[in-house]
């Protein structure tokens, strides 16, 4: 903990997972309630976009290499967040789910980046390092559960997504201006 770049690492993991939690568990209940989609296609639409999260974390290591730890974190948390803000303004299904699924591609990007950014902060206590930022990412889930549940019953869907959707984009701001990149960047 006095390392105060790995200290904003993990708290910026907090942000990273708090804002996802506007995909993970209230994009069901959003197309189901403002598309009336069924559940069977809600649970479909989930689905795709597990698959667009994983397709995100498994071409991360490109931007990584390219830009580094850091520069990937921030850009892909950012955009995440944005498109998290933005889905549920589209009136239209279909735009709607290509910001849904942009904020899931992005989000397994940022996902990756940061747990590696995390990790290498305090090489010699990695292993410690991991489980301090699984904490952060359980806290960060209870946490945007918590404030997705309270600001949905207050403002709605777009509140839910402008809150949570802040969460990211303020994760991204903590992850470029308190910490660092320790490893030098791999052009591939």
């Amino acid at each position: 903990m006095s390392n105060k770049s790995a200290s904003f690492c993990l708290l910026g993991s907090v942000f990273r997972t708090a804002y996802f939690i506007a995909i993970l568990l209230y994009v069901p209940s959003f197309v189901r309630q403002k598309f009336l989609v069924s559940t069977d296609y809600a649970s479909i639409i989930l689905l795709i976009g597990a698959i667009f999260y994983t397709l995100g974390s498994l071409t991360s290591a490109w931007f990584v290499n390219r830009f580094g730890r850091k520069n990937s974190t921030v850009l892909t948390l950012l955009l995440s967040g944005i498109f998290i803000i933005l889905y549920p303004y589209f009136s239209s299904l279909w735009l709607s789910l290509i910001f849904m699924f942009l904020a899931c591609w992005f989000s397994g990007m940022a996902t990756t980046a940061a747990v590696s950014l995390t990790l290498e902060q305090v090489p010699r206590y990695a292993g410690t390092m991991m489980s301090l930022n699984a904490v952060a990412v359980n806290i960060g889930s209870a946490v945007g559960s918590g404030i997705g549940g309270l600001t949905l019953i207050s403002f709605g869907y777009k509140g839910l997504g402008n809150i949570l959707g802040s969460l990211g984009v303020l994760g991204a701001f903590i992850y470029y201006f308190l910490t660092k990149d320790i490893l030098p960047i791999k052009i591939l």
